[in-house]
C-alpha cells in the first residue's frame, strides 16, 4: 500500500520531465515512452503487492508520455513554423486582426494586449495563426476581454533586455512575435458568457473607482477582482520587498478567504443532515463564481485549484488529503497547459500551498503559546517561505526579512479591504441606478471613505516595513540550489513528524484563511461600535480637509507632459491638461485631493497631443465633470475623439473657447482665455504645429495672477505680446516642457513673473528643460525656478496677497505678489456652444443654448449633494474640494521635508507617492496621429 501512495506523485513528476524533455529536445518519442510505461503498468498489476515499485516506474513513464505529447500538441508552431505569427517578420507591415484574450494592460502612454487566433486581412486566403500576438497600442483606443482587434503593424520578433530571456519568455506564454500598432481598431464582440462576465466586472470596477482614489482603488481592483494592472509601481516594489506580493494578486489565499466567509454565512445548514457536504458544495460554488468573474485567468484558477486542495484537505482532517488534492490539481494543470510548469506564478503557488501543508500546523504548535492573531500569520508566512525559497532565490536573487512583520500588521486587514472593495463596489452600482438623494450621497461617502482608509493603512504598513533597514537583502544563489534544498525539506518534514507524539492538530491542515487571526479581530471590532468609529473618524477626516479660502495651483508630477490642478478658495476645481499616463495622473490627483472629492467642475484641454489628453480620459471616468474647455482645432488622436465621444455620452457640457472667453471658478477665481483667437483656430498654425494652437489662459485670484502657456512656442508668444495681452504676473508656467522653442526672452521680460514651473519628465529623451531656457530664466535673479523632474508637485498657495511654494523639499517662504490691489471679483461668462469638430461634429447630446461654468459660493460650504438640479452625470457622489481653515492667510508652515511616502502639503491628509516614472512626449513639431478608434456605441463598461 506503501507504494500506491506514490503513483500520483509519480505520474505527476514523469508529466513535468516529459514536458521538460521535450522542450528542451531530449526526449524519447512519447510512443516508445508509452509502450513502456503501459507493459510496466501491466507487469505491476499483475505481481500484485509485489509489484509496487513497477507500478509507480509505469506510472511514471506514462506520465511522461502524456506531457510530451500535450507539450508538442499545445505548441504546434514549433513544428511548424509557418503557422506561427513569426512567419510575419519580414519588415513589411502587416493588417492583422485578433481577439483579445485578457484585460489591456495599461503602460504609460501605450496598451499592451495579447492577440489570439491572429490572422492577416491583407491576404487573399489567410488561416488563423497557432500562437499569440502581443501589441503595443496607443492609449485612448477602448478594448475589452473578447474584442476583435485589427491594427497595421510591423510584425517583430521580442528582443532580450538585461540578461532576461524575453523572447523565450514570452514563446512559453504562447506568444510568437510583437508589435507597435501604427492604426488600430476596437471592434466590440456582443453576446455569449465571456462578454457578459467582463460586462459585470467592468460595472463593478465603475462602482469602485467612481467612490475611491488612486492609488487605493487599483489596490482594491488587484485585491478583489484581480486587475492588478494598474497598480502603483512604488507600491508593488514596496509590497515585494515587505514580503506581501500574495496580497496584490489574486491567490489561494484570498480564495480562502471568500470560502471562509461563504462558509460562515452557511454554517446553520451543517447541522442538518449532510450539512457536511452542503456547506462544502455552497463554498466549491461560491469560489467557481468568484474565478469567472475575476476573469478566470490561468493564475486565478490556479489559485482556486490550491485552495480547492487546502479545503479538501480539511474536510479529508488529514495532510494526506490535502497533498494527494494538491499533486492532482498541478497534474491537471500542466495536462491543460504545460507551459505553466515555466511560470514563476505556478511555481510559488504549488510549492507555497506545499509548504502550508506540510510545515504551516508544525510551526503553529511550536508557537503554541503566542496570541492566534500573531501566531496564524507568523507560522503561515514562515511555512509558505520555506518552500518557495529557492525560487524567490533563483528569479529575483532577493530574499525580505521582514516579511513575517509585514504579513502579521497586513493579513488582518485583507478581509477587511476584500469586504469594503466588494461593499463599495456593489453599493456604487445600486447607488448609479437609484435616484440622487442625501442618503445615497451619505452611503456612497462613507463606503468610499471606509475602504480609502483600510487601503491606506495597507498601504502605508507595506510601505513603513519595506523601508526599515536590511528589510531585503540581495542573494545570488545557482539553480543548483533549489535542487538541494528540496531533501532539507523532506527531513525538516520527517522531524517535524517524528517530534512527540501527533496529534490532530499536528496532522490536520492549517487555516489559509486564518480565522483564528480574524476571529481576534473581530472580538476586537464590533460591528455597531465599529461602524460608529469608522464614521467618526472618516467625518473628521473630512472636516479637516475642506476649503481653505485660498487659492491652490499645483503642477502635477506626471513625467514628460503636462497636468496643473486647481482649486479656488470656495472649493471649485479645475485640471489643466492630463499627461501622458492617466495611471499616474489619477494617482497625483489622489494625492492632491482628498478622499471624497469626486468631483472636477473644469477639465481643460491645451491641444490634443497625447501626452496632455490621455490623462483626461481617465480623469473624465472617474470623476464628475462639469465642463470641458477645448479650442477646437482638428487634430487625430484617438485619446481625443474618445474624449469628446465619452462625454457626449454623459451629457457632460463641451465648450470650444477663443481669446476673450472668461469663465468664472468662483467669484473670487477667473480663468481669462488668451489664446487662439477665433481666427487663429480658422487658420494654418504657426508652422504647421498642433503646439501653437494651445490654449493659452490667465488665472486671477486676488493679486495674484498666472499664466498657463501650454506648449505654445515662440510665434505664439510674440503674438501675445503684440496683442499687449502679456500683464507683469507672479507664476509661468514654462511652455512646452522647457524646450529651446518656447519661453523666450521677450516673453519672460514682458510677464516678469517671480516664479516659473516646469513640467518635464525626469531623464526624458528630449533633454527638457533645455540648457537655453534654464539660462534665459537664470538672467532674470527675480525668478525662481521649480521644476517637476526635480521637485516632484509643485505647488503654489496664495491669499491673493501673498504666495507661497511646496516642493519636496517642503515649503518656501511667503512672497508678496505684484498686483498691488484686488481687482475684484468676475462674473459668470455665458459663452455660446459650439459644435464638437471632426467626428464629434454630429453628436445631438451636446448642449445648445448659453451656459457658464459650474459656481461656488465664496468662504467654505458643504458641496453641492448630488441630489440638487444639475446636469445628468455618471456619478452620483458630487463634490468639491474643502480645505481646513486658516485663522491667519499669512502664516508660515513648516518647511521641513518629507519623506517620499509620507504625507506632505497642507494638512495631513494630502499625501504624495515616490518620483514619477520616466515618460514619453511627442518630439516638436509632433507628427500627426494616424491611429484610429472604434467607439462602443453603449459607453464604457
Amino acid at each position: 500500500m506503501g507504494a500506491l501512495r506514490l503513483i500520483l506523485p509519480a505520474t505527476l513528476a514523469g508529466v513535468a520531465l516529459g514536458i521538460l524533455g521535450n522542450d528542451l529536445a531530449i526526449a524519447p518519442p512519447a510512443l516508445a515512452v508509452a509502450i513502456a510505461g503501459m507493459t510496466a503498468t501491466g507487469i505491476g498489476a499483475i505481481l500484485g503487492r509485489r509489484g509496487g515499485v513497477v507500478l509507480v516506474i509505469g506510472a511514471a513513464l506514462l506520465g511522461a508520455s502524456a506531457g510530451a505529447w500535450r507539450h508538442a500538441a499545445t505548441d504546434p508552431a514549433r513544428a511548424d513554423p509557418s503557422a506561427s505569427v513569426a512567419s510575419l517578420v519580414d519588415g513589411q507591415e502587416h493588417r492583422i486582426a485578433g481577439t483579445a484574450v485578457d484585460d489591456p494592460r495599461p503602460r504609460a502612454d501605450r496598451l499592451q494586449v495579447v492577440l489570439s487566433d491572429v490572422m492577416r486581412v491583407d491576404a487573399d486566403a489567410s488561416r488563423p495563426l497557432k500562437d499569440r500576438l502581443l501589441v503595443w497600442m496607443p492609449r485612448g483606443i477602448d478594448v475589452h476581454v473578447g474584442d476583435r482587434v485589427e491594427i497595421a503593424a510591423r510584425i517583430e520578433l521580442a528582443e532580450d533586455f538585461d540578461g532576461f530571456a524575453y523572447r523565450e519568455y514570452l514563446s512559453r506564454q504562447g506568444v510568437g512575435a510583437v508589435a507597435r500598432a501604427r492604426e488600430a481598431q476596437a471592434i466590440p464582440v456582443t453576446g455569449g458568457i465571456g462578454t457578459a462576465i467582463a460586462a459585470v466586472r467592468g460595472t463593478l470596477l465603475d462602482g469602485l473607482n467612481e467612490r475611491v482614489p488612486e492609488p487605493e482603488a487599483a489596490l482594491a481592483a488587484g485585491i478583489l477582482l484581480g486587475v492588478r494592472s494598474s497598480i502603483a509601481p512604488e507600491i508593488s516594489d514596496a509590497f515585494a520587498t515587505a514580503g506581501l506580493t500574495h496580497v496584490v494578486a489574486i491567490s489561494g489565499w484570498n480564495i480562502a478567504i471568500v470560502a471562509a466567509i461563504v462558509l460562515a454565512i452557511v454554517r446553520p445548514l451543517g447541522r442538518l443532515r449532510g450539512g457536511r457536504w452542503t456547506t462544502a458544495i455552497a463554498a466549491a460554488g461560491m469560489v467557481a463564481s468568484y474565478v469567472l468573474l475575476t476573469g478566470a485567468s490561468p493564475s486565478v484558477v490556479r489559485a482556486a485549484l490550491m485552495a480547492g486542495a487546502m479545503l479538501i484537505g480539511r474536510l479529508g482532517g488529514s495532510r494526506a488529503h490535502a497533498t494527494s488534492a494538491l499533486g492532482l490539481a498541478a497534474l491537471v494543470m500542466l495536462l491543460v497547459a504545460p507551459s505553466v510548469l515555466w511560470d514563476v506564478g505556478f511555481q510559488l503557488s504549488l510549492l507555497a500551498t506545499a509548504g502550508l501543508i506540510w510545515f504551516g500546523r508544525g510551526i503553529e504548535r511550536r508557537l503554541g503559546r503566542w496570541p492566534a492573531w500573531l501566531r496564524e500569520p507568523v507560522a503561515l508566512t514562515l511555512a509558505a517561505q520555506l518552500t518557495t525559497l529557492p525560487v524567490i532565490l533563483v528569479n529575483f536573487e532577493r530574499l525580505s526579512l521582514v516579511a513575517p512583520l509585514s504579513n502579521v500588521l497586513v493579513v488582518p486587514l485583507v478581509p477587511l479591504a476584500m469586504l469594503a472593495s466588494a461593499a463599495v463596489s456593489a453599493g456604487g452600482v445600486v447607488l448609479d441606478l437609484m435616484p440622487a438623494t442625501p442618503v445615497g450621497d451619505a452611503a456612497g461617502w462613507f463606503l468610499g471613505g471606509a475602504t480609502w482608509l483600510v487601503l491606506s493603512a495597507m498601504i502605508a504598513v507595506g510601505q513603513a516595513t519595506a523601508a526599515l533597514p536590511l528589510a531585503a537583502v540581495d542573494v545570488a544563489v545557482p539553480p543548483p540550489f533549489a535542487i538541494a534544498w528540496f531533501p532539507l525539506l523532506a527531513l525538516g518534514v520527517w522531524a517535524l513528524r517524528s517530534d512527540g507524539p501527533p496529534t490532530d492538530a499536528s496532522l490536520g491542515v492549517p487555516d489559509e484563511a486564518m480565522s483564528g487571526a480574524l476571529s481576534a479581530l473581530a472580538r476586537l471590532l464590533r460591528p455597531v461600535p465599529a461602524l460608529v468609529g469608522l464614521a467618526v473618524v472618516l467625518g473628521a477626516i473630512t472636516l479637516g480637509t475642506r476649503p481653505d479660502g485660498r487659492l491652490h495651483v499645483t503642477t502635477l508630477d506626471i513625467g514628460q507632459g503636462d497636468a496643473i490642478l486647481v482649486e479656488a478658495p470656495s472649493g471649485a476645481s479645475m485640471l489643466v491638461d492630463g499627461g501622458p499616463d492617466p495611471e499616474l495622473t489619477l494617482r497625483r490627483l489622489g494625492a492632491n485631493l482628498p478622499f471624497w472629492a469626486r468631483r472636477i467642475d473644469v477639465l481643460v484641454l491645451s491641444h490634443p497631443h497625447q501626452d496632455h489628453v490621455a490623462g483626461l480620459v481617465d480623469a473624465l471616468d472617474r470623476f464628475e465633470v462639469g465642463t470641458i474647455l477645448h479650442a477646437g482645432i482638428a487634430f487625430e488622436n484617438a485619446a481625443y475623439d474618445r474624449l469628446l465621444a465619452d462625454a457626449s455620452l454623459d451629457a457632460v457640457a463641451i465648450r470650444r473657447v477663443v481669446a476673450g472667453d472668461a469663465v468664472a471658478l468662483d467669484p473670487l477665481t477667473s480663468v481669462t482665455v488668451l489664446y487662439p483667437s477665433a481666427t487663429d483656430a480658422a487658420t494654418p498654425l504657426p508652422e504647421g504645429d498642433i503646439n501653437n494652437g494651445s490654449i493659452v489662459v490667465l488665472l486671477r485670484f486676488g493679486g495674484f495672477s498666472a499664466l498657463l502657456t501650454g506648449d505654445a512656442e515662440a510665434p505664439v508668444e510674440a503674438a501675445l505680446i503684440a496683442r499687449e495681452l502679456v500683464p507683469p504676473i507672479d507664476l509661468l508656467k514654462v511652455g512646452h516642457h522647457g524646450s529651446t522653442s518656447s519661453t523666450t526672452p521677450a516673453l519672460v521680460g514682458a510677464a516678469r513673473p517671480s516664479l516659473a514651473v516646469i513640467s518635464s519628465g525626469e531623464g526624458n529623451e528630449y533633454g527638457h528643460p533645455a540648457p537655453e531656457t534654464l539660462a534665459t530664466l537664470g538672467s532674470h535673479p527675480g525668478i525662481a525656478v521649480r521644476r517637476t523632474d526635480t521637485d516632484g508637485d509643485v505647488e503654489v498657495e496664495t491669499d491673493g496677497r501673498t504666495y507661497r511654494v511646496r516642493t519636496d523639499a517642503g515649503w518656501s517662504g511667503l512672497t508678496a505678489v505684484h498686483a498691488a490691489s484686488d481687482p475684484g471679483s468676475i462674473g459668470p461668462w455665458p459663452f455660446p456652444t459650439d459644435t464638437p469638430f471632426a467626428a464629434c461634429s454630429t453628436r445631438q447630446s451636446c448642449r445648445t443654448g448659453s451656459a457658464s461654468t459650474p459656481m461656488v459660493s465664496p468662504g467654505w460650504r458643504w458641496p453641492r449633494p448630488a441630489w440638487s438640479p444639475r446636469p445628468v452625470s455618471r456619478s452620483t457622489a458630487g463634490s468639491s474640494r474643502r480645505r481646513r481653515c486658516c485663522t491667519t492667510s499669512t502664516s508660515r508652515r513648516s518647511g521641513a521635508p518629507v519623506a517620499s511616502t509620507g504625507s506632505s502639503g497642507r494638512g495631513v491628509w494630502r499625501r504624495r507617492g515616490t518620483r514619477s516614472s520616466r515618460c514619453r512626449s511627442p518630439p516638436t513639431p509632433s507628427p500627426r496621429c494616424s491611429t484610429r478608434i472604434a467607439i462602443r456605441s453603449a459607453g464604457r463598461q
